[in-house]
C-alpha cells in the first residue's frame, strides 16, 4: 500500500498539477471569450488557443496569469478555512512539503505565459499559445 502511495505522490500528483494549469487556462479563456474561441488544441503540456476576433491585451494577460491568480486564491482559502492546518498534521508527515511543491508547481508560469503577460503583441491575441513551466 505504501508503494501504491508513493507511485501516485511522486507521479500522478505532478501530472495532475500541470494538466490543471493548462486546464485553468482554457476555462479562463473560454469564461472571458465564450463565443470567440475558434480552435482549442491540447498537444501533451502545451494549449494553443486561435481566437476569431482579437481579444484586449487585458484579456490576454489574464488568461495568461490564470493559474498564478487562482493558486494564490486557493491557497488563501486553505489557510483561512483551516484546510491548510489538517494537511500539515496529516500522515504521511512530509505531505505538506509535497503540497507545496506541487502547488508551486500549479501557479508557477512559464516563460511564455511571463512573455505574454509583458509583452502581448496582436500576432499574440490572435493566436495564444501557452506553454507549461
Amino acid at each position: 500500500m505504501a508503494g501504491v502511495q508513493a507511485v501516485f505522490l511522486a507521479i500522478c500528483f505532478p501530472v495532475l498539477a500541470i494538466g490543471l494549469h493548462e486546464l485553468t487556462h482554457l476555462a479562463v479563456a473560454r469564461i472571458t471569450c465564450p463565443i470567440s474561441i475558434e480552435h482549442t488544441s491540447l498537444v501533451p503540456l502545451r494549449l494553443r488557443l486561435d481566437f476569431e476576433r482579437v481579444p484586449a491585451k487585458a484579456t490576454i494577460r489574464m488568461i495568461a496569469l490564470a493559474p498564478l491568480l487562482v493558486g494564490s486564491v486557493a491557497a488563501v482559502i486553505a489557510i483561512q478555512t483551516g484546510i491548510w492546518q489538517q494537511i500539515k498534521t496529516a500522515d504521511p508527515y512530509y505531505l505538506h512539503h509535497l503540497m507545496i511543491a506541487y502547488w508551486l508547481l500549479y501557479i508557477v508560469p512559464s516563460p511564455a505565459d511571463i512573455r505574454l503577460a509583458i509583452w502581448p503583441s496582436a500576432e499574440d491575441a490572435q493566436r495564444v499559445q501557452v506553454n507549461p513551466q
